[in-house]
């Protein structure tokens, strides 16, 4: 069939009776005398046909009675293909052809119904793949496909989408991968470039039906050439040859995408420091890649061509460590949402995006999601950052969040700098990335990792004089103060430690017998070492990086108060109880478990009353309240308080003489201490709740961003000791 023909196939009864004649076949209804009708048929007849079947599959999809149940008419395409794959049929193309692309667009239509299991889409992939190999598909193509061949359409066809048509060798089309709308095939050109031979390779992205219907997404594959050829963008995006309102032709761009380096360093095993170093990687490349298509300059909406609007692993092609954009624009399925549900690519898109609008930080929005992938190995299908990401890195989960509010005024407040540029966004990545690499939870060592989580400096001091480092060679402001109490608690430790030492260093080197102290002063040493082990790695695994500075209001400062009073917690009861009266030994460790008591309590309702606020004034990023804080951390409070009132207790039985086994609750003390809070608490869930925590103060100190530009804007703040009464609702009772 000539290329050139324009114009919709004959109307009337023939070309209906070819699609009655085309179902019965698919239906398995037709006597032979009808398929052999359908084997004559013209080729602008069975086109038509065709053309009028594809177009109607949605539409007649909820007809339970119809051929158009996907099981069943998939099926019956199939069955139909192997009867007619060699039967003779004189033209072009042949009705296998067109039975076996009604295979290749169902299965595709149907994948973007259901959820995204590998292994299926695996096999619907493998099973496109064996249709080009085994069917006469590719005829089929040329012609539903070629410029001007869809009935109905009466646009213009340019030279050049003819010219480029005609250049396509379709005896070499194979299938490459699926879209969100459309299926990728490779190809080569049909003529050689040069002397040397060389056929380049060509990529042909296909419009599935019926989503070619959609005006909007018609328009947009229409204008896609124009709007993003070489002319108007850099060359970090694969520029298009030619497109119609079907096809978008392009050159194939070695590489792999995102989306399968992901699958591969996911199926590594990787840790969370090689998980940072991925993300610091991908985040960077991405950036610096989304700032040469901005044209190294602010931002600007009214240059979509600038921006990528569809940003997902799948759009993006790694090769030789750069970044190649494909599939740029507005994805008109997810912003129409027509059928397909967020379990799929629409993820990563922004939600002014899907609601028709726009921003110029909108692919800040898919950065972050992407990013929060390589962190924890999926995309965050609910808007909020993993509990995972905090655990792992409070300081990239800070900037995460920042990144993925679902409002665009509220996104990048940590970043205030406008108009936006994607270069401010790169550097502040570095910093950010920068810093976590000095954290001891994101080295690669796992040895490392168990050194800070078992030791009860937790390496913290190392950590902060690090990331001091780092922020003054940035030439960035930085809570360097919260460094200095670190060591003081580092000191208070050793400094304990090497003054309730039952016996010294050269005592066990030769071998030295000294006897024990008195019992009282005994029980005082024993004590006040378990209180500086658990107090120290309490410190420093929890509390050592939260700061609630930033956050303005009287429950605020005090909370920041009693969190840096926890790095000397047990300094008062070792100065009590051994160097001046043992006998106190146990009153000074209940004061002790008082006041950590109290410093979890102000925890626990600063976190809460921030995360009310935050979920009241809009920010998308907040979990609500009771769900905000790693879960067991509100017991912590009562727990200790429970504790300190059963240490009262022993101090009052010992002292009036009701108790008398004292090395028994001594043993008890300590087994609770290093049992429970050391190991259960501050080891296993001490990078949790720190997590949560700091999730809390990340959004106080936003919203304290979002208040100083609007104070009306944000309800209920500062965050006050004792919640505000509501107003009743004159509308009840």
């Amino acid at each position: 069939m000539a290329d050139d023909v324009r114009g919709a196939a004959p109307d009337g009864e023939p070309v209906e009776a070819v699609r009655q004649l085309l179902l019965g076949e698919i239906r398995d209804r037709n006597s032979a005398d009808e398929t052999g009708r359908l084997l004559g048929s013209p080729p602008e007849a069975r086109l038509a046909a065709t053309h009028q079947i594809l177009a109607d599959l949605m539409d007649t999809a909820a007809d339970h009675e119809s051929i158009y149940g996907v099981g069943a008419f998939l099926d019956g395409c199939q069955a139909a293909l192997a009867r007619l794959r060699q039967a003779a049929d004189p033209h072009d193309p042949p009705v296998a052809a067109l039975l076996a692309f009604l295979c290749l667009n169902v299965t595709l239509l149907d994948r973007r119904f259901e959820p995204p299991e590998r292994a299926k889409q695996d096999a619907s992939d493998d099973y496109c793949r064996e249709l080009f190999r085994t069917t006469p598909v590719s005829a089929a193509i040329r012609a539903l496909y070629r410029p001007g061949g869809r009935p109905g359409v009466s646009r213009p066809i340019s030279e050049i989408d003819l010219r480029r048509w005609r250049e396509i060798d379709f005896d070499s089309l194979e299938y490459h991968r699926a879209g969100t709308t459309s299926f990728i095939l490779k190809a080569t050109t049909l003529e050689p470039v040069d002397e040397s031979g060389l056929h380049p390779e060509l990529v042909l992205k296909c419009v599935l039906f019926p989503w070619s219907k959609l005006t909007s997404v018609a328009q947009a594959t229409d204008e896609y050439a124009v709007r993003y050829g070489a002319g108007n963008t850099p060359s970090v995006v694969v520029h298009p040859l030619a497109s119609t309102d079907q096809w978008v032709l392009m050159p194939y761009q070695e590489g792999e995408t995102l989306g399968d380096h992901l699958i591969a360093f996911e199926s590594s095993g990787p840790s969370p420091g090689a998980r940072v170093a991925k993300a610091r990687q991908v985040g960077l490349l991405l950036a610096e890649a989304l700032h040469k298509l901005a044209r190294s300059e602010p931002v600007d909406v009214n240059h979509r061509e600038r921006q990528h609007l569809d940003l997902s692993p799948g759009n993006i092609i790694l090769s030789d460590g750069r970044v190649h954009f494909i599939d740029l624009g507005v994805n008109h399925l997810y912003s129409r949402q027509v059928g397909i549900a967020e379990h799929d690519d629409a993820v990563y898109i922004a939600p002014e995006v899907k609601n028709r609008g726009q921003s110029e930080v909108a692919d800040v929005y898919s950065l972050g999601i992407i990013l929060i992938q390589v962190m924890v190995g999926s995309a965050a299908r609910d808007g909020r950052v993993p509990d995972r990401v905090y655990a792992i890195s409070p300081t990239i989960a800070r900037m995460l969040d920042d990144f993925i509010e679902e409002q665009p005024k509220d996104r990048l407040l940590l970043l205030p700098d406008r108009p936006f540029r994607f270069d401010d966004l790169h550097r502040l990545m570095v910093l950010t990335f920068d810093l976590a690499a000095q954290e001891s939870e994101t080295s690669r060592s796992a040895l490392r990792r168990w050194v800070a989580r078992l030791a009860p400096a937790s390496r913290e001091v190392r950590t902060q004089y690090r990331q001091f480092r780092v922020a003054r060679a940035a030439k960035v402001t930085h809570d360097t103060y919260l460094m200095g109490f670190a060591l003081v608690a580092t000191a208070c430790w050793w400094f304990i430690c090497a003054k309730t030492a039952l016996w010294k260093v050269d005592d066990v080197l030769t071998f030295s017998a000294k006897p024990l102290p008195p019992a009282d002063l005994r029980a005082a040493v024993i004590i006040g070492f378990g209180q500086a082990l658990v107090g120290a790695k309490y410190y420093q695994s929890v509390l050592a990086r939260l700061t609630a500075r930033h956050i303005p209001g009287a429950l605020a400062r005090c909370t920041e108060v009693a969190v840096r009073a926890m790095c000397v917690v047990a300094l008062p009861t070792v100065l009590l109880s051994v160097f001046w009266k043992p006998a106190l030994w146990a009153w000074g460790c209940a004061a002790g478990a008082v006041a950590v008591s109290v410093t979890n309590l102000l925890l626990l309702l600063l976190s809460r009353r921030i995360l009310r606020a935050g979920e009241a004034s809009g920010l998308s990023t907040v979990p609500p309240a009771g769900d905000g804080v790693a879960r067991g951390f509100e017991q912590w409070w009562w727990s200790m308080l429970l504790y300190a009132a059963v240490i009262c207790v022993i101090a009052a039985g010992l002292q009036v003489g009701f108790l008398h086994d004292r090395d028994a609750y001594v043993f008890g003390l300590v087994v609770i201490s290093v049992g429970i809070h050391y190991l259960s608490k501050f080891v296993t869930a001490g990078y949790e709740v720190r997590g949560g925590l700091s999730r809390a103060l990340s959004v106080g100190e936003r919203l304290s961003v979002l208040h100083r530009a609007d104070p009306s804007r944000v309800r209920n703040w500062p965050p006050r000791l004792v919640a505000p009464r509501q107003p009743a609702d004159p509308a009840i009772g």
